[in-house]
């Protein structure tokens, strides 16, 4: 096939090399950018870090465990990432979910937890559901 002024332009296979080239700096430009935020970001994180083990070494000095210091912090993340998953859920599924809790005694620390291993709980109550807006009927089609 000879070669005319539209294959030339486009390139053989319909691509205009121009553009094609324009898109892969532009895209390679921005991945160099974003490697360098990361490298920044690094950074930053490391001196944070330093300044965590820092308060850390301080707790030491002042008496108190290092290792037991760190298992606090690790569990009070760890209820706050329960909770906020259990906050996620709509009402009836966080009911399922408390449900589910108690029937593992996963909630043995909390009070309904006590009140439930009393005997004076068994199932949690049910919520009421929140009063939907009232909406027009639909006339009837026919």
């Amino acid at each position: 096939m000879p070669e005319t002024e539209s294959t030339t332009a486009h390139g053989r296979n319909g691509f205009d090399p121009d553009l094609v080239a324009g898109f892969v700096n532009r895209i390679e430009t921005l991945h160099d950018d974003l490697l360098s935020e990361k490298s920044d970001y690094m950074h930053r994180a490391k001196a944070i870090r330093n300044d965590v083990t820092s308060v850390y070494d301080e707790a030491k000095d002042a008496g108190l465990a290092k290792k037991a210091l760190k298992a606090v912090i690790k569990a009070r993340d760890l209820e706050a990432r329960a909770k906020a998953a259990r906050d996620d859920l709509e009402d009836d599924l966080s009911d399922t979910f408390d449900n589910i809790r108690l029937a593992l005694g996963d909630l043995a620390d909390l009070p309904l937890g006590q009140a439930a291993e009393d005997g004076k709980v068994t199932q949690l109550p049910k919520r009421k559901p929140a009063a939907m807006p009232e909406t027009k009927a639909a006339p009837a089609q026919g």
